[in-house]
């Protein structure tokens, strides 16, 4: 079963986004890089906090030196590779869902941020971006006087 959208359908534009949205990911399911041109796609969560915005990506089986993050004009990109591992050409694959290859993930960031004080760390698979938010896009509290 493909990976459908945890989301309320109410979060998107109109009811025909949210089924392209769906079509999409049943079919990078079953041809992976048919909607992207990329051969796979890590699961990301954008969270955001009261001073920040973070990012946290799945990228199981690479290295801190496979993956590139830049933020540019509002758009938070990861690039990464995952290099195939088949060594021994001898065994053959009766199943296979591991995917391996080039991918690129692009995010519109909800609110302005400062790039150049952006921290990313990388654990056991996990990639977590902190992206601290302008001083303008941080919501206050204006109490009022007299």
């Amino acid at each position: 079963m493909a990976n459908l959208p945890d989301r309320r359908r109410e979060r998107y534009a109109t009811p025909m986004d949210w089924a392209n949205f769906a079509m999409n990911r049943m079919l990078e399911d079953f041809f992976p890089g048919a909607v992207n041109g990329y051969d796979w796609l890590p699961a990301i969560d954008v969270v955001e906090t009261k001073d920040s915005i973070e990012i946290h990506g799945e990228l199981p089986g690479l290295s801190r030196d496979d993956i590139d993050i830049q933020v540019a004009n509002g758009v938070l990109t990861i690039k990464g590779e995952k290099k195939d591992v088949r060594e021994d050409k001898e065994k053959r694959y009766h199943h296979r869902e591991v995917r391996y290859g080039s991918f690129v993930r692009s995010v519109a960031l909800p609110v302005d941020v400062k790039a150049d004080s952006a921290k990313a760390s990388f654990k056991d698979g996990v990639l977590t971006i902190v992206l601290p938010k302008e001083e303008k896009a941080i919501h206050k509290k204006i109490e009022i006087q007299g």
